[in-house]
């Protein structure tokens, strides 16, 4: 691949789309819950693994096991956007950058400032509903008694996120394709490209440059155009001090 610019590559393009993936969070302090060590400690500590707890099935007839380990591995783990979404939020800001998709819970790109964001499986914040009268509750709400119940109709609230064995919402995966297929730059944030959020939108990309950057490589990121390893906040500061001072034109 050589030697290349990314801020000269980010810069010229006239539509780019970012997939955020975990590691870029995990950049962050935050557990994916996929590394083996820690999916091994929560086999021990609940009985299950993440996946079996974190399901639907599991959320409708255990709902006070789901809830313990809701609160302590997910809720708990809430913090405040990186230096990383913060850069993503400043590139939009420039007119570079069309907008955001990931599968992430936190909703750490538009806390960060980004306003065009698909989050596919929705985030801790908002959207904490009864699924009998669709009341909604915020997220604090959610940390209450054993199960957060409906005021209004007594049955345990629904996290404002899709769980294993729910749909995601079909309108919101195409309006995120649509965005892809009008891209001529993919930049890949904290994935390789055989993670599921990129196999999912890969196909529908019809443009000219895939930029990957995550933390270290993976036999299948031969098929980018251009990659770099190391701290993604790192490399997207460096580009907005270069844009800085190589003032680009803001595009609409």
């Amino acid at each position: 691949m050589g030697q290349f610019s990314l801020a000269d590559i980010l810069s010229k393009s006239s539509y780019l789309v970012c997939l955020t993936g975990r590691e870029m969070m995990v950049e962050d302090g935050i557990d994916s819950m996929r590394d083996m060590k820690t999916a091994y400690e929560i086999e021990l500590k609940y009985g299950y693994s993440p996946e079996e707890v974190f399901s639907a099935q599991f959320f409708s007839t255990r709902p006070e096991q789901f809830y313990e380990f809701y609160r302590s591995e997910v809720l708990a783990q809430a913090k405040e956007p990186g230096k990383a979404y913060g850069a993503l939020a400043a590139l939009e800001k420039t007119g570079i950058l069309k907008c955001v998709i990931t599968r992430q819970l936190f909703n750490l790109e538009k806390r960060a400032g980004c306003q065009n964001v698909y989050n596919l499986h929705g985030n801790i914040y908002e959207n904490n509903h009864c699924p009998r009268c669709g009341r909604i509750y915020p997220m604090d709400y959610m940390k209450k008694g054993k199960v957060p119940l409906c005021e209004t109709c007594g049955v345990p609230v629904h996290p404002g996120v899709v769980l294993l064995g729910e749909m995601v919402e079909i309108g919101k995966i195409t309006r995120a394709a649509d965005e892809v297929s009008k891209a001529d730059t993919l930049l890949i944030l904290g994935s390789n490209m055989r993670t599921e959020i990129v196999q999912q939108f890969i196909k529908y990309f019809q443009g000219d440059r895939i930029v990957l950057i995550n933390a270290a490589s993976h036999f299948a990121d031969r098929e980018a155009d251009y990659c770099l390893y190391g701290k993604i906040a790192d490399y997207l500061g460096e580009v907005l001090q270069e844009l800085k001072q190589k003032p680009t034109e803001k595009k609409g």
